[in-house]
């Protein structure tokens, strides 16, 4: 067995890798740029037409006032439009705009083409491991909800 630090500093470094890729901008059918971030909430809104702040958060993994900032951003850059909910006057429900559409066609364009590497990866691992490495990052993904739960309560 690996001892947990060599999974701990290779997860580290992933995880750093990611945020740095998810700060990298491109376009999607636009000459507007837009981060990996940006385009990831796209797609989440373009898959659920009508989520609210607090589900978009949750499907992100981020906290509300995260998701209100890009949601801010994404309206200023007329990917996204907000309304007030058929259901609450407190809650808003967001849409994708037709510039948002057009940003998130391409986005599913863009994976239909260049194809998927962790698709690619998981279909050359028996089923065993790959219910075993989605097993370890929920996990993972308690364990650190867990922290930031605890530190949000410190505050």
């Amino acid at each position: 067995m690996h001892d947990y630090r060599e999974v701990s500093r290779l997860s580290e470094r992933v995880m750093h890798k990611y945020m740095q890729f998810e700060k990298r901008s491109r376009c999607y059918g636009t000459e507007t740029p837009i981060t990996q971030a940006e385009i990831h909430t796209i797609a989440i809104v373009g898959e659920r037409h009508g989520i609210n702040v607090t589900e978009l958060a949750k499907l992100r993994g981020v906290t509300k006032g995260a998701v209100s900032q890009m949601v801010y951003k994404l309206v200023d850059k007329g990917f996204l439009s907000k309304h007030v909910s058929p259901n609450s006057d407190t809650e808003v429900c967001l849409n994708l705009t037709e510039n948002g559409r057009i940003v998130f066609l391409a986005h599913q364009k863009y994976h239909e083409e260049s194809g998927s590497e962790f698709a690619r990866i998981m279909s050359q691992m028996p089923q065993e491991y790959q219910d075993y490495t989605i097993q370890f990052l929920a996990a993972f993904e308690k364990i650190m909800d867990e922290k930031l739960e605890k530190k949000e309560r410190k505050g």
